[in-house]
């Protein structure tokens, strides 16, 4: 069965309440898991500038990065108190990680896999940081130029299907055995920087259904 996980993401808009708001939400939805976001983001932003990353078209530049991360950064203070509520409710947790450090914090808390992020997928550190770990990895690639990826099968032909962190709208309409979905969830009253492509508890609930029948 696909594995449907909520992205917190920053959808808290930097409030506890919020955070713990959405786990809620998740569950009440369907979710079969929720993802948290690992990072400082001053460092992110100093990363991804470094990296030229561009958002429709426009390179970003630094002070729009840090304005946007500083918005969308869940504090490590927070962790344990998100954790609690995910256990609580049995919800399984997992996080995605942007450093090494952010790694090696995680493991503290006995996390028990890591999300590297597209953007993140060429990074040698922090994919050897998770890798010696032992846990397991979900890893989003995206196209790139000089980049070619392969999909390998074993060597008595078996293909494993691949899942989707799905930023559209409306729900696939096809379905093909995707071991995983990634959506985002947020809450109706709160506006954040990823609200647009992210999924109300009501729309994620109709989201789950879809996917399940």
């Amino acid at each position: 069965m696909t594995e449907i996980v909520a992205e917190i993401s920053g959808n808290h808009d930097g409030s506890l309440e919020n955070a713990l708001r959405l786990i809620q939400a998740a569950k009440d939805a369907g979710a079969d898991a929720v993802k948290f976001q690992c990072f400082d983001c001053y460092l992110l932003a100093d990363k991804r500038f470094r990296a030229g990353i561009s958002w429709e078209g426009r390179k970003m530049e630094f002070n729009d990065l840090l304005q946007l991360y500083s918005k969308t950064e869940t504090p490590q203070s927070w962790f344990p108190t998100l954790i609690n509520k995910a256990q609580t409710l049995q919800l399984p947790w997992f996080s995605s990680v942007f450093h090494s450090f952010t790694v090696t914090f995680l493991e503290t808390l006995n996390c028990p896999r890591y999300k590297i992020s597209a953007y993140e997928m060429l990074d040698g550190d922090l994919i050897n940081a998770v890798v010696a770990t032992g846990k397991p990895i979900v890893m989003s690639v995206r196209p790139k130029p000089g980049l070619t990826i392969l999909r390998a099968s074993d060597y008595e032909g078996y293909f494993s299907e691949l899942g989707i962190s799905d930023h559209r709208p409306d729900p696939p309409a096809k379905i093909f055995n995707w071991p995983m979905i990634e959506r985002h969830i947020r809450l109706p009253d709160v506006d954040t920087p990823d609200a647009a492509f992210s999924s109300t508890p009501d729309e994620f609930a109709a989201y789950v259904k879809a996917i399940r029948s």
